[in-house]
C-alpha cells in the first residue's frame, strides 16, 4: 500500500525476511525457516494484508498467471491465454489435472468464484480497486448482482474476463497475493476454514499452526516439480523483534536476517555471510508546491534539484544501504530506463539556475519549508546535508518536523508546505502504479499541484496500450516530460537489505521482496 516514509526499515513499512533454524536432523531437501515480524489475523489471501501473510500466501497457492524474477507475466495455473484485439476479453484456459492439496482438481469455477469473492464488501483487500474494471464488479460489490457479469466459465478448462475497458496492468494484477485460487467449497464454508488452514496448490502445503510456528512440507507433486527443500518454517518475531532475531541469526540459530541499522555489512561479508541489498519498488522524493510561490517558478525547482548531493547522502548517512535516484521508476520495475535519468549534484548549475529565476542569488526568496513525518537520524542528516547545500548558493530551507501522520497529509492536503518529504511503494509491480498517481492531474498522491495535459494523455495510452514495446516507451516519454517539469526532487530507492548464512543456495531476491523469494528452488546445508 502507498504511504510516507515513516521510518528507515527494511521496507519503510514492516520488514518481513527469510531465515533458517538449524536442527540436529538434516533433511533431504533441507528445513527453511522464515521470520515474520507480525502476526497473521488470517491466512487466507483476501482477508490479511500483512506482508507476512503474503509470504505464506506465495507458498501455499497459486493465481492465473505469476512473476518471473524479472516481473515479466508467465503462465500459473492458466496454461495459456488469448487477449482480444481489443484488449477488454482474457480468454485463459486451465492445465488439466492440477489439484488442490486436498486432492479436488482445479477448474474454472474455482477460479471464477475466488476472484468473484475479491469484490464483496467484507473483503476490503488494497488491491481489489484494480479489479473493479471488470464488467459487473461494481454492480456485484453493491449488491445489484448475484454475481460478476464479466467473468465466465465456458468449461471445467476455460475462463474467460472481460474488462470494461482496456487496461494493460490486468496480468499483472492476475499475479498478485490476492488474486490466488482457492477451491471453491472453502469459499462456501461460512466457518471461514482458510483463516486457519490454508488450501491451495503450491509448491508447500499447509501442515500446522502451533503457537509462533507456521510449518509447510514440500507438495511433492506441484505441476513445476517438487521443490528442493523439505520444509519451510515461518516463526513470529513479534513486536519487531529483529535485533533478537539478528543475535539469533550471528549464534548460527538462523541462516537469514533482516539486516539491522546497527549491522556492518562489511564486517558481515568478511565472515563470509551472503548479504542481498535490493532496490525495491518504492521511491523517496522531494515534493514542491508548484501551484503557489515560490516554487511555481521552474528556474527555482531546478536550483533545488542541483543542489541536492543523493550520492553523498546514500553513502555517508545510509552506508550505502539505499540507492541515489535520479529519477522515478526504480531499476526492477518494468520500463525502468536510466537514459531518463536527472543530471547529478552540481552546484555550479543549482546557482545558475537560481540566478534565472525571480530571486537571483536568493534575493527575495523567503525561507522555505521542508515538512517531513519522519523524526529518524537518518532524516535529520539528509535534511541537515540539503540544508547546507542550499545556503551555499543563498537559498535558506528549514526542516519541519510534523508529530503525526494524520497532521501530516492534512497539511499535504491543504497544500500548507511548499516542500515535503514523502515515499511511494508500487502495489502492482506496473510503472502506472508508480507514476500516474504523484504525478496525473488529480492523482491520489499528487500534493504538488502539478498537472500537464501531455503527461495525462500518455498515462492514459499507457493504460491501454497492450503491446508492451509501445507501452515502455509511452512511459519512458512520460517519466522524461515529468523530470524536465521538475515538480519533484527524486532522492532514494528504498531497498531490501536480507543476509544469509554461506550455506543457503539459489537466493534470487526479486525487486518485489522476500515474499517473492523461490523458496522451491532454494536448497540449505549439503541438500542437492
Amino acid at each position: 500500500m502507498k504511504q510516507a516514509l515513516l521510518r528507515f526499515t527494511l521496507d519503510g513499512a514492516a520488514a518481513f525476511f527469510v531465515a533458517c533454524l538449524w536442527s540436529t536432523v538434516v533433511l533431504a531437501g533441507g528445513s527453511f525457516s522464515f521470520p515474520l515480524f507480525y502476526e497473521s489475523s488470517s491466512l487466507d489471501p483476501v482477508r490479511d494484508q500483512l506482508v507476512s501473510t503474503y509470504h505464506v500466501v506465495g507458498q501455499v497457492y497459486d493465481g492465473l498467471v505469476a512473476f518471473d524474477s524479472n516481473l515479466g507475466i508467465i503462465p500459473g495455473l492458466a496454461e495459456t491465454w488469448k487477449v482480444s484485439r481489443d484488449g477488454k476479453e482474457y480468454d485463459f484456459t486451465l492445465r488439466e489435472g492440477v489439484r488442490f492439496h486436498n486432492g479436488k482438481e482445479v477448474t474454472a469455477r474455482d477460479a471464477a468464484a475466488s476472484l468473484s469473492r475479491l469484490m464483496r464488501p467484507e473483503n476490503e483487500t488494497s488491491s481489489k480497486e484494480f479489479l473493479y474494471r471488470i464488467r459487473g464488479a461494481v454492480e456485484f460489490r453493491e449488491g445489484q448482482a448475484r454475481d460478476v457479469s464479466g467473468i465466465r466459465v465456458l468449461s471445467d478448462r476455460r475462463l474467460v474476463i472481460e474488462l470494461m475497458e482496456p487496461y494493460a496492468p490486468f496480468l499483472s494484477v492476475l499475479a498478485m497475493p490476492v488474486a490466488k485460487i482457492v477451491p471453491l467449497e472453502m469459499i462456501q464454508d461460512p466457518d471461514q476454514p482458510l483463516t486457519r488452514h490454508p488450501v491451495g496448490t503450491g509448491p508447500f502445503r499447509f501442515v500446522s499452526w502451533e503457537e509462533d510456528t507456521i510449518l509447510l512440507k514440500a507438495n511433492s507433486d506441484y505441476f513445476r516439480g517438487a521443490p528442493r527443500l523439505e520444509e519451510i518454517r515461518f516463526i513470529y518475531y513479534t513486536g519487531e523483534k529483529m535485533n533478537r532475531a539478528f543475535q539469533d541469526f550471528l549464534e548460527g540459530k538462523l541462516s537469514g536476517c533482516p539486516l539491522p541499522e546497527n549491522a556492518d555489512p562489511v564486517a558481515l561479508k568478511k565472515r563470509n555471510y551472503q548479504i542481498f541489498i535490493r532496490p525495491q519498488l518504492a521511491f523517496m522524493f522531494y515534493g514542491m508546491n508548484v501551484a503557489a510561490p515560490p516554487l511555481d517558478d521552474p528556474h527555482l525547482r531546478k536550483a533545488l534539484s542541483y543542489a541536492f548531493d543523493r550520492k553523498r547522502y546514500t553513502r555517508e548517512v545510509l552506508d550505502s544501504r539505499h540507492f541515489p535516484a535520479n529519477q522515478i521508476l526504480p531499476p526492477g520495475m518494468p520500463g525502468y530506463c536510466p537514459e531518463n535519468a536527472l543530471a547529478v549534484f552540481d552546484l555550479e548549475k543549482a546557482a545558475w539556475h537560481l540566478d534565472r529565476s525571480r530571486y537571483p542569488g536568493g534575493q527575495g526568496l523567503p525561507e522555505l519549508l521542508l515538512a517531513s513525518v519522519s523524526h529518524s537520524e537518518a532524516a535529520k542528516g539528509e535534511l541537515e546535508m540539503f540544508r547546507q547545500n542550499l545556503a551555499a548558493i543563498g537559498i535558506t530551507l528549514k526542516p519541519l518536523f510534523v508529530e503525526s501522520w494524520e497532521e501530516f497529509k492534512e497539511g499535504l492536503e491543504e497544500g500548507r508546505y511548499p516542500l515535503y518529504r514523502y515515499a511511494i511503494y508500487a502495489d502492482v509491480p506496473d510503472p502506472d502504479d508508480l507514476i500516474s498517481d504523484i504525478v496525473k492531474t488529480g492523482g491520489s498522491h499528487n500534493f504538488t499541484g502539478y498537472g500537464n495535459p501531455k503527461v495525462d494523455e500518455g498515462i492514459r495510452e499507457g493504460l491501454s496500450e497492450t503491446n508492451l514495446e509501445k507501452r515502455l516507451g509511452i512511459y519512458h516519454a512520460v517519466e522524461r516530460q515529468v523530470l524536465e517539469d521538475q515538480p519533484l526532487i527524486p532522492v532514494i530507492f528504498l531497498s531490501t537489505q536480507v543476509v544469509f548464512q554461506p550455506d543457503v543456495k539459489n537466493i534470487d531476491l526479486p525487486a518485489t521482496g522476500t515474499p517473492y523469494l523461490p523458496f522451491s528452488l532454494m536448497t540449505v546445508g549439503d541438500s542437492p
